[in-house]
């Protein structure tokens, strides 16, 4: 069995209660866009254009910008700039540190089943997928981390859907949002909106987590944001074949 591996980019984005979504980046610059073009906002009310963000990340410091923003925020395209405290920051690492405990101990025990439909109105069971390799990922629209490692994982679907592997993609996002953002950017898994109980249940708190799922409905693997996820997936994968 696979072992699970957690890397962390400087990048991630948490959900916050009231479904307030926080992104902490060493850069403020992000591929976050829905239909539309982010609008960013700082703390005194101006609008900050999009190329200023290395300057801002640099009088603020290496990974002080948190971007703040709301479900009403997603849908207008607006994102609120923060400059993070080290109150904040220890926060975030010790939130962190509980996401990652708690996914290294979903190692080993069985995937809680799902049933999802898929933007044509298919309903997909995981129960139903036993005897196949699944690979989930959960992500949002706005998340600017789930965005940049989405090409790398195209990249998976070409190589691995032929040889039976299932790629599920997972979003509280929905139907409408999730074609719109289409209209801007391609992501080859089977997308399954409205899946904010999904993502209780596997105790999804940070974007992006992706999941192996073994022949057998076992966790075999979780992945955290990764820099080099293609070969972190890749491994994992050709254990189960």
């Amino acid at each position: 069995m696979a072992k699970q591996t957690v890397f962390r980019r400087n990048l991630v984005c948490a959900l916050a209660p009231f479904l307030a979504l926080l992104s902490f980046g060493a850069s403020g610059q992000s591929n976050v866009s829905s239909a539309h073009r982010t609008t960013y906002i700082l703390p005194d009310g101006r609008i900050l254009p999009e190329q200023k963000m290395d300057s801002l990340s640099n009088a603020w410091g290496k990974g002080r910008i948190a971007m703040v923003h709301s479900t009403q925020d997603d849908e207008k395209g607006i994102v609120h700039l923060v400059r993070v405290t080290d109150k904040m920051a220890k926060k975030r690492e010790e939130e962190s540190a509980k996401t990652e405990k708690a996914l290294k101990e979903m190692i080993g025990k069985h995937a809680p089943d799902f049933t999802l439909k898929d933007l044509n109105g298919k309903k997909w069971r995981l129960s139903s997928l036993r005897g196949k390799v699944v690979v989930l990922n959960f992500w949002f629209t706005s998340c600017a981390p789930c965005i940049q490692e989405m090409p790398t994982l195209n990249d998976l679907v070409e190589k691995y859907e032929p040889e039976g592997v299932v790629f599920l993609a997972l979003t509280f996002n929905d139907v409408k949002d999730v074609k719109d953002f289409l209209k801007e950017h391609k992501f080859e898994y089977t997308l399954l909106p409205e899946s904010m109980e999904v993502n209780e249940k596997y105790k999804v708190s940070e974007f992006p987590v992706s999941f192996v799922i073994d022949r057998n409905g076992v966790f075999a693997a979780s992945v955290a944001p990764d820099p080099d996820i293609k070969s972190t997936l890749t491994k994992s994968i050709e254990s189960l074949l």
